[in-house]
């Protein structure tokens, strides 16, 4: 951006206009290159610059000169400003030297410490300025000079080796002349101004022996430690560079004493591997020319990098060291430097602060107003005080919420001291209670200072308790004035939030005495009108109110004079909490950094770390932010867990990972600590046997409370920290080390919550909008991502020393961040997804190399290889792999040279998933040119974008993303331009996969992005939409924020999937087809837009219409878009006033986790494939007013929470609902409806029963009965999907789809010599434990056969709960089996591996036939409808093919029913029809898993313990044919023969009950069972028995 805005400059200046611009760091090193042909072709222009650091090992905005002196060579001249009043001053001695001279100019500096300081100076008036501007010379060297056709010359020609060198020189004469001019320059502007400069500028004793040489903002400082030092009997000066290129040696040399014998150099940079620093060089060349006889002693040393305080005692020390018998020749101060030992020892308690200056210290939290309140003061207290003023702020690296200290001063003399109060304040007050525990808050205090504490304790007592020892004696022992007040709550009950600024500035104009009482507070109500009138009346008011109240809330702490003998220590070094689920490697590496760098930084003691603690090169430890624990929310979120629903929304908005669910089993809850609530987990089978909490870390929490505001149960409610801190504290400690379980899906809405968090804690703002997306990518991918990080707000919350924090799960796995340049971020990416890709290439070459060449493999090394080999891109499929050749290689690596080399390279065994990360000034304007060329190359990265429209990392300024109508900084009068549209962009290369996505809009279409994303073999674009508190927000609700901004258009929801087009689908699906409300609804509610309206009314809604119709147009197109052929046809025909024609269908979704979705879009697929076309959409983006209009209706729907509507239909029932609309109103429609939801739950299926009903009562056709699933089934919707859709086919009379053979993803291939990897395959989800008892309870000669049996779950983590059922997972009788793979041609005994190319996970990929056809596959279980339709495709007798197609049709439903009587399974149906024969590997595919038999538990875990009881009947029968039949389960338990001493091992889960029990023993039961069915209500009665 600034390499661009600088070829605007070049070509300004060629056009011959008089053109300047303002620039820094990283901006400068970009405009180098334009830098030397400004220079070489002599155009005057001024470019301005904050001197800051130039990123090396690291980034960092401070200050030094790195990035000045990278620009020293390319013909710039270098002019210095020392402080705030000659940046004024220099600025315009800049421009009439440019101007005269013809040489550019590059005048600085420092940035930060002069850019950023707050200082009273003598403007001079603009008027002035042109009456010194040298018309002739501007026309002369300018204008004269310019690119015009009304006097053509060329410029920027291409010169051979004969003339360029000549040309080069030709400039030379200008530069000779330079120095002269800028002298005469400042001698012009001293004449109008009466402040002289020199262009090297001595200061000190004339007869100085002694004299220090620097540049910046140090030198004012160094003045005034010259004049103490002097007074004090030294003789010592100072030379101030402010010329530094051209270098004038004869001006330099006659501004030196001619007594000085000693010279230090102090460079505000280093320069590695040089002789010395740039300014040292040049003092050295220019003293050894002109006293070539009589050497002057010249040392050289670096100071201040990176904004590191220069104070008047390192300067001390630099006289010192040139008075030493050996001086330190090359050194370095303010840092201790023990590893080469070139550091100087530095008295800190030197002062040199002149008398009658106040000084002033306030501890602030980052977005509490501090910051702006101090800054306000400096500029009234100058203005209307009648003082000098200085102000100058620091911050921790945290972007809201981190420690801010701002440092004040004021006084009727001039004020030199350029650093940070370190001694003798006046005045400090600490703005937020944690500090107390954190800094050492009065080491600066001076006798009798003032002391003003914002906390919640009021007495003496709780004082004494929180206060730590040191604060005490410090307070005591110097005589402080200490007083206290509640401001955080005080704010509060104003209607200010966490905004305190107001009332602890009113404290400081009633204690400071900087100005009498009633006037300071007359000018800060005055003050307050004009900060806060743009925000509105009540803001001001609340302000006002403020004032006044901070008086009679302030209250002094009469302390007792005991507090003086307090020990003067802190409040200790803390001990760090064991995270067992980090790896004892990491955690002993992060405890070390935590101990060693990152506690003295958080304690703001960085200055006293010494260089052997740092590691060269910048690296640091991720995972440390577990340790930070801030403790700064005034309030923080509690769960009542009586009315939460588990649907885990909580977690995925929460910005910093902090509110997290939780699963534990019966061991854990027995390690609970006292009060910790769970409730037992509600969802599937999965579920069976864990509680369930939502637990919050207290610490870690910002308050944002957008978890409060995105529960839909209300199960969240916010209590003050102390409160909760105490009575919750150690909850947080107990889960976070709890084994982590997640056996939900995790490409889920819930399942994604239940993983890991690999960014936690991070120092972003409060309700920050740009982490929830980066953390659910951590959640989904984090144990295999690599980022790359664009400059931002995500690298700085994200990458800031030492608080890292992205973590690691408990193999030590996790993201691994870079960051590179802020313009190249998308090539750093790139980079590193190139350079990873050739190593596994490397890898997977020197493998096939292996397997070809070496002979000794192993065999289960070489058969790992080639499973790692098929699945080479897969993650999940390849990592069984890895981890045997992580296991099996290291004993056999030094057996060949190619094994050496796999060991080496084990480290891209796995694949990664690369992320480049940034914002949107990245993305659309700095980085863009590079985004754009890694769109195109089409490589496997996916990037994502956090889209805030604004560059808000540098305080809200316009990007490309800004929206029209935006007020920002550089747009105060509103943006006139439309958003950039990147993602329409990207779609143009047809290759790249783009998601725009809102996660408060619609949190299942964001985890559907990320999936489909990073499962793209391809480049992928996700656009997040990423509220910030720049908006002027309530950032508590900025999800309800961004779903209205989906409900308006204002950013629309899509998904472009190009591996769409291959199967012959449109690629581009609109996840947000409908506009619910109007944009100007939405643009008022967001203070950027807001303003406008303030402002220009009638510019605001010029604009907003404007904005109106460019959305409404682009959603119309991206609609079409959406559209295949037909439904373009009939939306066309629709706008027009056309009837569409054809076989129509609307399937209409209410969806709240996306399943109901994706089953209403599978279903709709399914139509199209029988030619029926079909709309399908959510309820609430369908034109209601249309449905009477519509022939066919399904519906597919969920319900939520306690028989809720998911958000996504509300509407739509809403209106649906209403009693005013006709009963016959929907007579012409036929419809159907399929309901999702869960049995455990009182509302089951509510929502699609309350449809169907309410369809019928409108008149409309029911086709079949509602189909209800029941998400405990072992299939889940499916089972019952099952059911319902054939019965619905047949109904409709459709025809049916072209009758394809399935593919089969299995392949199966002999394994000889090779074992299987387990005896006992053991179902996911299942876990083996012993049958100890099996006994008959009725005689042997009753006609069924009734158990007991009983199993042992004292060695499992299995637990239950009364009324939960217990899952068994049966075999197939083995000789049964046999018999039939005897039928089928094959050995059951036979081992072979088994490719499993849709990575099902169904069977282990070594095992035996029988292995698989007696524990896996259900081939006595009842076939589905599909295996029918199948084996009808597959017969090659036309008698049984037509058997089969006629059993199925409708004609043939009565047949069918009686055939089924007989209980066919699958064994029985391809005997019955054998010229349908399959293969193996098809009867893999098509015959499903054994599901498991549930069984009602007999036993109670009160009485119990550790034994599961369950009586069961046997479950036999006879068909009307005769044939016996027994069920499978109640076969396999009773063949099972345990005995005391050798159980057997059984598979089994535990499935959660479907009924609530009541809350107490007390409240009567009545129990009513059948037969076996006594099972529950036995475990009921020993329940309360015991």
């Amino acid at each position: 951006y600034q390499r661009r805005v600088h070829g605007a400059c070049h070509g300004s200046v060629a056009a011959g206009v008089l053109t300047s611009t303002f620039t820094a760091s990283q901006g400068l090193l970009l405009m180098i290159p334009n830098l030397y042909l400004m220079a070489g072709e002599l155009m005057p222009i001024v470019l301005h610059v904050s001197a800051r650091t130039v990123a090396k090992h690291a980034l960092s905005i401070f200050n030094d000169h790195s990035d000045v002196m990278a620009c020293r060579q390319t013909g710039f001249a270098l002019l210095c400003s020392n402080s705030v009043q000659e940046v004024m001053d220099l600025g315009l001695v800049a421009h009439l030297s440019t101007i005269r001279s013809r040489v550019p100019f590059l005048h600085f500096f420092d940035g930060y410490r002069t850019s950023a300081e707050i200082a009273k100076i003598k403007v001079i008036p603009y008027a002035d300025i042109a009456r010194l501007i040298p018309e002739e010379e501007l026309r002369h060297n300018l204008r004269d000079l310019a690119l015009n056709p009304q006097h053509p010359i060329i410029r920027g020609t291409g010169q051979r080796p004969d003339i360029f060198f000549q040309s080069n020189v030709a400039n030379q004469r200008f530069y000779d002349a330079c120095p002269d001019i800028v002298q005469a320059c400042m001698d012009e502007v001293a004449q109008l101004t009466g402040r002289q400069y020199k262009l090297y500028e001595y200061y000190g004793s004339e007869t100085a022996e002694r004299v220090v040489i620097m540049m910046g903002s140090a030198a004012e400082t160094a003045e005034d430690v010259v004049d103490h030092m002097n007074s004090l009997g030294e003789n010592v000066g100072l030379l101030k560079v402010r010329l530094f290129r051209p270098f004038k040696s004869e001006y330099f040399i006659k501004a030196l004493p001619k007594t000085v014998k000693k010279v230090a150099v102090l460079d505000r940079t280093r320069e590695e591997g040089a002789q010395g620093n740039p300014l040292y060089l040049d003092v050295v060349s220019c003293l050894t020319e002109a006293f070539p006889t009589e050497p002057k002693m010249v040392i050289g040393g670096t100071y201040g990098l990176a904004s590191k305080e220069f104070t008047p005692g390192q300067l001390k020390a630099v006289y010192d060291n040139l008075n030493a018998p050996q001086p330190k020749r090359r050194f370095v101060v303010g840092i201790l430097d023990d590893v080469t030992n070139t550091s100087l020892t530095v008295d800190e308690s030197f002062d040199t602060i002149r008398p009658g200056i106040t000084q002033c210290m306030f501890w602030g939290l980052g977005g509490d107003g501090t910051i702006g309140a101090n800054k306000s003061a400096i500029k009234n207290l100058a203005k209307d005080g009648g003082l000098n003023a200085q102000g100058y702020f620091s911050y921790d690296s945290h972007k809201e919420m981190g420690a801010t200290v701002s440092h004040l001063r004021f006084g009727k003399t001039k004020i030199k001291a350029h650093y940070m109060i370190n001694n003798g304040a006046d005045y400090i007050a600490s703005h937020h209670p944690s500090y107390t525990r954190k800094f050492d808050l009065c080491a600066a205090i001076r006798q009798n200072g003032i002391f003003v504490l914002n906390c919640p304790w009021s007495t003496l007592e709780e004082i004494e308790e929180n206060l730590p020892p040191r604060l005490k004696r410090q307070i005591a022992s110097r005589n402080v004035k200490f007083y206290v007040i509640n401001a955080t709550r005080l704010a509060m009950d104003l209607g200010l939030g966490m905004r305190i600024n107001t009332l602890m500035q009113s404290c400081f104009y009633r204690l400071s005495g900087v100005l009498p009482v009633e006037s300071a507070l007359n000018l800060l109500k005055n003050n307050i009108l004009d900060l806060y009138s743009k925000k509105g009346p009540e803001v001001v008011k609340a302000n006002q109110r403020a004032v006044d109240a901070a008086g009679e809330a302030l209250i002094e702490i009469k302390y007792p004079a005991s507090w003086s003998e307090q020990p003067n220590v802190g409040a200790g070094a803390r001990d760090l909490k064991d995270k067992v689920n980090v790896p004892k490697p990491v955690a002993h590496l992060v405890s070390s950094f935590v101990k060693d760098i990152m506690d003295p930084v958080l304690s703001l003691d960085g200055d006293q770390l010494p260089v052997s603690r740092f590691v060269p090169g910048g690296f640091m430890p991720t995972a440390t932010c577990m340790h930070e624990e801030r403790g700064l929310a005034a309030q923080v979120p509690v769960w009542e867990p009586d009315k939460c629903t588990q649907c885990n929304y909580c977690a995925i908005v929460c910005p910093h990972a902090v509110i997290r669910p939780f699963l534990m089993d019966k061991s854990d809850l027995t390690k609970a600590p006292e009060g910790f609530e769970s409730r037992r987990a509600t969802g599937g089978a999965e579920f069976a046997g864990l509680n369930f909490s939502i637990t919050i870390s207290t610490n870690d929490c910002t308050g944002c409370a957008i978890c409060v505001a995105s529960c839909p149960d209300d199960a969240l409610h916010m209590e003050p920290y102390e409160q909760v801190r105490a009575k919750y504290g150690n909850h947080w400690d107990y889960v976070i080390n709890l084994p982590n379980r997640n056996p939900a899906d995790k490409m889920t809405v819930k399942g994604s919550q239940f993983q890991q968090p690999l960014l936690e804690f991070s120092g972003a703002c409060p309700g920050c909008g740009e982490t929830p997306y980066v953390k659910l990518a951590t959640q989904l991918f984090g144990d295999r991502m690599v980022i790359a990080n664009a400059s931002g707000c995500s690298s700085v919350w994200g990458g800031t020393a030492t608080t890292n924090p992205y973590t690691v799960n408990e193999k030590g796995q996790g993201p691994a961040w870079g960051r590179s340049l802020f313009e190249d971020n998308a090539e750093y990416g790139f980079g590193m997804a190139l350079g990873t890709l050739q190593r596994r290439l490397k890898l997977k070459a020197d493998v096939e190399a292996a397997l070809a060449t070496v002979e000794d493999i192993p065999k289960t090394l070489k058969s790992s290889f080639e499973g790692w080999l098929k699945n080479f891109d897969n993650y999940d499929a390849s990592d069984k792999f890895v981890n045997w050749i992580e296991q099996q290689i290291p004993a056999v690596a030094n057996n060949h040279p190619i094994l050496q080399r796999i060991n080496n390279n084990m480290d891209v065994l796995r694949p990664q998933s690369h992320w480049i990360i940034g914002g949107d000034g990245w993305a659309y304007d700095i980085g863009f040119g590079g985004l754009d060329h890694v769109l195109s190359r089409g490589e496997n990265v996916n990037i994502l974008v956090l889209d805030t429209e604004m560059y808000s990392n540098t305080g809200g300024q316009v990007s490309k993303s800004t929206q029209m109508s935006t007020v920002l900084k550089f747009a105060q009068s509103g943006k006139k331009e439309l958003k950039k549209d990147l993602g329409i962009m990207a779609m143009t290369y047809g290759n790249v996969y783009v998601a725009s996505v809102a996660l408060g809009a619609n949190y299942n279409q964001c985890v559907q992005a990320f999936k489909e994303a990073e499962s793209y073999p391809g480049t992928s674009l996700i656009l997040c939409y990423s509220p910030c508190i720049d908006w002027g927000i309530d950032m508590q609700y900025q999800m309800e924020s961004q779903r209205i901004a989906v409900d308006s258009g204002y950013w629309k929801l899509y998904r472009y999937d190009p591996r769409l087009t291959a199967q012959g689908k449109v690629p581009m699906q609109l996840d947000s087809p409908k506009i619910k409300t109007e944009v100007k609804k939405f643009l008022e509610t967001q203070n950027r837009f807001k303003q406008l309206l303030r402002k220009d009314k009638k510019k605001a809604e010029s604009y907003f219409s404007t904005l109106t119709e460019a959305l409404s147009n682009k959603h119309e197109s991206v609609k079409r878009q959406s559209m295949d052929n037909l439904e373009l046809l009939d939306h066309l025909k629709s706008l027009v006033g056309e009837t569409s024609t054809g076989d129509k269908a609307l399937v209409l979704y209410a969806s709240e986790t996306g399943t109901a979705a994706d089953v209403a879009k599978m279903f709709a697929n399914e139509l199209k494939r029988r030619h029926i076309r079909s709309k399908c959409v959510a309820m609430d983006d369908y034109d209601f007013d249309n449905l009477p209009s519509e022939k066919r209706v399904f519906i597919i729907g969920a319900t939520c929470g306690q028989g809720e509507f998911p958000a996504n239909s509300r509407t739509f029932w809403k209106m649906i609902s209403d009693p005013t609309i006709p009963a016959g109103w929907l007579k012409d429609t036929q419809y159907a409806v399929f309901s999702l939801g869960d049995h455990a739950y009182v509302y089951y299926n509510k929502v699609g029963k309350d449809l169907d009903a309410r369809f019928a009562e409108l008149g409309a056709q029911r086709i079949v009965p509602i189909g209800l699933a029941n998400e405990k089934d072992d299939e889940k919707w499916e089972t019952a999907w099952t059911e319902w859709v054939p019965e619905l086919w047949n109904e409709l009379g459709t025809e049916a789809p072209p009758e394809e053979i399935p593919v089969t993803s299995f392949k199966i291939a002999p394994a000889p010599g090779s074992n299987p990897e387990t005896d006992v395959i053991v179902p996911q989800g299942a876990k083996l434990v012993p049958l100890q008892v099996s006994n008959l309870l009725c005689s042997p000669d009753y006609d069924r056969d009734i158990r007991h049996f009983e199993f042992d779950l004292s060695k499992s983590t299995i637990a239950y709960n009364l009324g939960d059922s217990l899952g068994v997972y049966p075999w197939n009788e083995i000789k049964a089996v046999n018999d039939f793979l005897n039928w089928l041609g094959v050995k059951g005994s036979e081992v072979v591996t088994i490719q499993d190319n849709a990575n099902s996970g169904k069977f282990p990929t070594t095992v035996t036939l029988e292995q698989v056809f007696t524990q896996v596959l259900d081939i006595f279980g009842r076939p589905s409808r599909k295996f029918y339709e199948t084996l009808a495709l597959l017969a090659t007798d036309p008698k049984e093919a037509n058997e089969i197609r006629t059993l199925m049709s409708k004609e043939g439903k009565a047949a069918f029913k009686q055939f089924l009587k007989e209980t066919p399974n699958y064994v029985d149906l391809l005997q019955r029809w054998p010229s349908a024969k399959l293969t193996v590997e098809q009867l893999l595919e098509f015959v499903p898993r054994i599901k498991p038999r549930l069984y009602s538990i007999a036993s109670a875990p009160s009485m119990d313990g550790d034994r599961l009881h369950l009586c069961i009947v046997a479950d036999d029968w006879r068909t009307p044919s005769g044939r016996y039949k027994h069920g499978l389960t109640t076969r396999y338990l009773r063949d099972l023969t345990p005995a005391k001493d050798s159980p057997v091992p059984v598979a089994v889960r535990v499935n959660n009950a479907s009924f609530t029990l009541p809350a107490n023993h007390k409240q009567p039961l009545l129990l009513v069972g059948l037969g076996t069915g006594i099972a529950p209500c036995r475990a009921l009665i020993r329940d309360r028995l015991n």
